[in-house]
């Protein structure tokens, strides 16, 4: 019995190692973002540090995992972050977003689970994508990570009076959800949650 037990701890242990917190319970999972276990250059220096922002959309813990590039005397919109071209909303791992409910981003409605957010900016507006793909790296938004996308949503841009010199994520809640606000140069996308009815 011991044995089994053992060679169950291994290979949960190497499925560990191998998928970083893919097959983790996302109940579980919610614990500190984590660098890419799939990716060596995931472990090199890195000029963007990888971010967390906690937050709940009525009852469902939610955690966001982003890579914060600076701007160090750079134009990112338009230049940077190119208009008209998908971007992985951040550095680094893709954007990644883990719930442990259902809820609902926009008019798309998310089950519990891991996903991915990605941006297709604009001058006046962005649009959003979330996709199931969370183990590519870097800005790979290939045929292979966009089969696995369950829908984009149109938003806003709003300008802002001080620029922000690294990529932010806030959270604005209310009694039901809220706003998640993406902020950078002298540029801020709100993107709306909320629950879902049971």
């Amino acid at each position: 019995m011991k044995l089994i037990v053992v060679l169950l701890v291994i290979a949960l242990a190497a499925a560990f190692v191998v998928t970083g917190t893919s097959l983790l319970p996302t109940a579980i999972a919610l614990g500190p973002c984590l660098r890419d276990w799939t990716s060596a250059v995931s472990y090199q220096h890195r000029a963007s540090p990888l971010a967390t922002l906690r937050f709940r959309v009525g009852d469902v813990d939610a955690l966001l995992c982003y890579g914060r590039p600076s701007l160090r005397d750079r134009t990112a919109f338009g230049a940077l972050v190119p208009y008209d071209s998908l971007w992985r909303l951040g550095a680094n791992e893709p954007t990644r977003l883990s719930v442990n409910g259902p809820v609902q981003l926009g008019s798309l409605r998310l089950a519990p689970g891991r996903y991915s957010l990605y941006a297709l900016p604009r001058p006046e507006h962005w649009m959003i994508f979330v996709t199931r793909s969370t183990r590519h790296w870097g800005n790979d938004l290939s045929a292979a990570v966009r089969s696995q996308e369950l829908g984009g949503i149109d938003v806003s841009v709003l300008s802002l009076a001080e620029p922000v010199e690294s990529l932010t994520a806030a959270w604005q809640g209310a009694d039901n959800g809220g706003t998640l606000t993406f902020s950078w140069e002298r540029t801020a996308v709100a993107i709306p949650f909320s629950g879902t009815p049971e």
